[in-house]
């Protein structure tokens, strides 16, 4: 249903009286089924808007305006069911979660839709033809995919789904749609590590002139709780195994900047912080392409860095992983570097950070140390609420002092 669920202030839609609550039928008798449909019907300059308002009644309206102008509408998410994603990945996150955490983060989505939308990466196994040639036909650009390898056999045994074989079938179709795509390889030892290079080098040749200087890969290392019990075993990666990445990596860079003038693929931040190397300089992260993957984010964090923001008399808290970076920006302050236990010391980002972690380590010893408040990674919270379910305001009260977020 495309409820209305807020209207923006002094838009159009505010101008001819809409209100929250009604809900959008369709657009130049268009139905509009969700998020992608009702973006393009409002790009026309004439709409014919029919509504039922909050009361029941139906509304048409003619509206004139710009053709990129907005009109003010606010839904909620899609407005359409998030198409569920039901692979059996040998790797998924969300099979390693523990249990009786809130029900939300154990949903699995993998929507096309969302890869345009919110930079998601969907793996193409659970979308039809239908949807694959609507969003070629909408030239949304870019789509974020998930292709863990170009071997047909080994892609469905990662996946745990027949339907991985068809990849390059609906890469096809984007491609001739001249839509930039961003490829994500996420490396699991001993299973598609052995196929890293021949996966590299299809994508690469896949591409089109017109798309490729824009497209991206990572190569991102598997992520591993204590939590696999029952699950396919996996070992973890080595400091040898991050060197030996890096350099095939570094290679197929060197071949896609000779013939595109673009790197390409690109290793994420903790294949350099496992090999103990240092991170390339900013230049080589070109437009930072995979930003979300932790591809330059360290790198990004750094360079963008501004300590006159902070205060020297909060404490600052970070994960493993980012603690050498932290305490580099941050020489006054004192660091804590809290340890995952909640999902084990294989996970050492801070967006994973748990607060039950961060009140065991730390209760108040920050208190004691004299400081007068702490910084937390932003990105360990969504909603003001960490992944153990605790708000902000409590990890306040159990600290004995006031949080800011940063990050």
């Amino acid at each position: 249903m495309n409820k209305i669920i807020e209207i923006v202030p002094n838009s159009i839609a505010e101008e001819i009286g809409l209100v929250a609550g009604d809900i959008l039928i369709s657009v130049n008798d268009r139905q509009i089924i969700d998020v992608l449909d009702y973006r393009f019907a409002i790009s026309a300059e004439k709409l014919s808007l029919e509504l039922q308002r909050h009361d029941g009644e139906i509304w048409e309206l003619e509206i004139e305006k710009d053709e990129m102008d907005d009109l003010g509408l606010v839904f909620d998410g899609i407005m359409d069911d998030v198409r569920a994603c039901h692979n059996s990945c040998i790797f998924c996150f969300m099979d390693q979660l523990p249990k009786d955490m809130r029900q939300t983060l154990y949903f699995k989505d993998d929507d096309l839709r969302l890869s345009f939308l919110s930079g998601n990466y969907v793996t193409l196994t659970n979308i039809t033809d239908e949807e694959a040639d609507r969003i070629a036909n909408y030239h949304l650009s870019p789509l974020h995919i998930s292709v863990h390898s170009t071997d047909a056999n080994l892609r469905t045994q990662l996946l745990g789904n027949p339907k991985a074989a068809d990849l390059f079938d609906h890469l096809k179709r984007f491609r001739a749609a001249g839509i930039v795509m961003h490829y994500q390889i996420v490396l699991c030892k001993g299973v598609n590590d052995s196929t890293l290079e021949e996966t590299i080098s299809d994508l690469l040749r896949f591409q089109d002139a017109a798309t490729v200087k824009f497209s991206s890969i990572s190569v991102v290392p598997v992520g591993l709780t204590k939590h696999r019990h029952g699950l396919y075993y996996i070992e973890p990666f080595t400091k040898e195994d991050a060197i030996k990445i890096i350099n095939q990596v570094q290679y197929w860079q060197e071949v896609a900047k000779k013939i595109l003038d673009t790197n390409f693929v690109y290793c994420s931040d903790e294949w350099y912080i496992k090999a103990d190397l240092p991170f390339p300089p900013y230049e080589h992260y070109e437009s930072f392409p995979q930003l979300d993957n932790g591809v330059g984010m360290s790198v990004l964090f750094e360079r963008n860095f501004n300590p006159e923001g902070f205060s020297a008399d909060f404490g600052v808290v970070t994960g493993e992983a980012a603690s050498w970076l932290i305490s580099k920006l941050f020489p006054k302050q004192n660091i804590y570097v809290v340890k995952n236990n909640f999902f084990g010391d294989t996970v050492t980002v801070s967006g994973l950070l748990t607060g039950q972690d961060i009140v065991e380590q730390i209760g108040e010893n920050a208190k004691h140390d004299g400081c007068q408040g702490l910084y937390l990674p932003k990105n360990m919270f969504r909603d003001e609420l960490t992944l153990d379910d605790m708000h902000k305001n409590d990890l306040e009260q159990a600290l004995g002092l006031p949080i800011t977020l940063a990050g």
